[in-house]
């Protein structure tokens, strides 16, 4: 069984939505081996309607988005991004033998996992960059959907690579490359 959250930002609520959202991500649940939870953010900003989606599974995690002019296209779009990394990620388990990664992270994220040569614990490393140019508060919400401390993204206002972060103090920093 699937757990699904819908959660609506700068759109009115309706059952209709959570409903689409909920079908189109019960079929993904046929690629997927066990369970698993899904958090989806639909949100407008201006003229742009956006389907956000973090899913954890069993050994994957899964973060997309998609942005249209119409708020049910951008669920399609990113509920047929999802079923195609699920469906890329099980390919890749079984040409592995069940090995593969124990995790597969999108939308311009990506994560290293290597062995220590002793046998001791594991290195990881995740960079977590997001290639969609954005705000800088919409990147701040990013640290609480992808849950992590720092956030790389393109700044939709100076076109620069940035970096958002989470302070000891719970504010939140911000820092772009400066100008030579």
């Amino acid at each position: 069984m699937s757990n699904i959250n819908v959660t609506f930002r700068h759109v009115d609520p309706s059952k209709a939505l959570k409903d689409y959202v909920v079908e189109k991500l019960g079929r993904i649940q046929k690629v997927v081996d066990n369970s698993f939870d899904a958090n989806v953010t639909l949100s407008v900003e201006k003229y742009r309607h956006i389907a956000e989606v973090f899913a954890t599974g069993k050994g994957i995690t899964i973060k997309a988005f998609e942005s249209t002019d119409d708020l049910y296209s951008a669920i399609d779009l990113v509920c047929d991004k999802v079923e195609r990394q699920l469906k890329k990620y099980r390919e890749k388990r079984k040409e592995k033998g069940q090995g593969g990664l124990p995790a597969l992270i999108v939308s311009g994220s990506s994560l290293t996992i290597r062995e220590n040569d002793s046998g001791g614990p594991q290195i990881i490393r995740s960079d977590n960059f997001l290639t969609k140019p954005m705000s800088v508060e919409e990147a701040a919400r990013h640290l609480d959907l992808l849950k992590v401390d720092v956030v790389m993204f393109v700044n939709q206002d100076t076109n620069q690579h940035s970096v958002v972060f989470r302070q000891q103090d719970g504010n939140i920093g911000f820092t772009e490359p400066s100008a030579r």
